[in-house]
């Protein structure tokens, strides 16, 4: 977002309205900017600064003797121009892979410890989703006769994901019939994606063929979905904040997080590797995340296999502590992701 560029002391004093905002949740006035910091300006120009910000929507006053708070437009300055990268402390860094070393050496396991300490460092709900590969393979098929035209189709996956379905044929099918579609299946398509099968010029049998199509919708589905459910942490730190703690809010927010399909749909699908993108506000595709702001990034190898993470919680949420705890822990989810799949090779 291209946004008009604040003159040196307006931003030094829209980046004071938001840092005593985000961390005592409380507006404050000229006068309190005047008597705590020292800016060695008059009191009439640092009231004509702050009337100047409220006046072009960088803050909001929501009542006529009180004091700012920032708006989605304050923050999104801030967040373009103010946000300094700041790294997580050395002794915090040592703890975090300390309890990662504590845990046992799965996936699984790291991917709810990513969640639980980002929901502990930023005081905030945390989410993670378990890494997906880009593009699934092949792995194996097995067919199951049920009745004479009814059988279970079980694909596996490379990556480890098995998905089931119930197929129907238009006549009788021996299960000795599906033993023989599976193997020829299981031979010819070892190892490829749902384009490499389309793609694939050999000939197959009448009834492998069919299984092969179903075989194809399957994995066209699954790939379609750019990650797993998340995991959650950190749902009473969103209850406790002062903005939802009385709020009606809360209960569509909650609605939101407990539908972790509406949830997922929500992440990012167009965040680069290298890079946090964050959502404030009124930016949010969902309407009851209006008052929430999400910080998220990838983590995974590039055009191979990834997962999302990151942290939703009001818009007065502390950015740059948000933004190194997720730039942080993503890195360390990709070094371990990419050890596993290394060893797999």
């Amino acid at each position: 977002m291209v946004m008009k560029m604040l003159s040196e002391r307006t931003e030094r004093i829209l980046k004071i309205i938001i840092d005593e905002y985000v961390w005592h949740a409380l507006p404050i006035g000229s006068e309190a900017i005047l008597q705590k910091y020292d800016l060695g300006v008059s009191p009439a120009t640092i009231r004509n600064e702050v009337a100047r910000l409220e006046k072009e929507g960088y803050v909001l006053r929501r009542h006529i003797s009180g004091g700012g708070v920032p708006s989605d437009k304050g923050y999104r300055y801030y967040i373009e121009y103010l946000v300094h990268r700041m790294d997580v402390p050395v002794d915090e860094q040592r703890m975090i892979s300390h309890l990662f070393h504590q845990v046992e050496s799965e996936l699984e396991e790291w991917t709810r410890l990513t969640a639980s300490l980002l929901a502990r460092m930023v005081q905030s709900l945390a989410l993670v989703t378990f890494p997906k590969a880009v593009s699934s393979r092949f792995g194996r098929v097995e067919l199951v006769s049920l009745q004479e035209s009814l059988a279970t189709l079980v694909l596996l996956m490379q990556e480890a994901r098995l998905r089931q379905q119930l197929i129907s044929f238009d006549r009788e099918v021996s299960q000795e019939d599906l033993l023989a579609a599976a193997r020829e299946l299981n031979d010819l398509l070892k190892g490829l994606t749902w384009s490499q099968i389309l793609a694939y010029k050999g000939e197959f049998t009448a009834l492998a063929g069919e299984v092969k199509r179903i075989v194809v919708d399957i994995m066209v589905e699954e790939d379609a979905a750019n990650y797993e459910e998340p995991y959650i942490e950190g749902l009473r730190n969103m209850i406790t904040q002062p903005e939802f703690a009385a709020s009606k809010d809360m209960i569509g927010i909650v609605d939101v997080i407990e539908n972790k399909g509406t949830l997922r749909a929500l992440l990012p699908g167009s965040v680069p590797w290298d890079g946090v993108q964050v959502v404030i506000g009124g930016e949010n595709r969902e309407d009851a995340l209006k008052g929430c702001s999400m910080v998220m990034t990838l983590y995974g190898i590039p055009g191979e296999v990834k997962g999302a993470l990151g942290i939703i919680g009001p818009t007065r949420m502390p950015y740059e502590r948000a933004i190194s705890a997720v730039n942080y822990l993503s890195s360390i989810m990709s070094n371990l992701v990419s050890e596993i799949y290394t060893g797999r090779q």
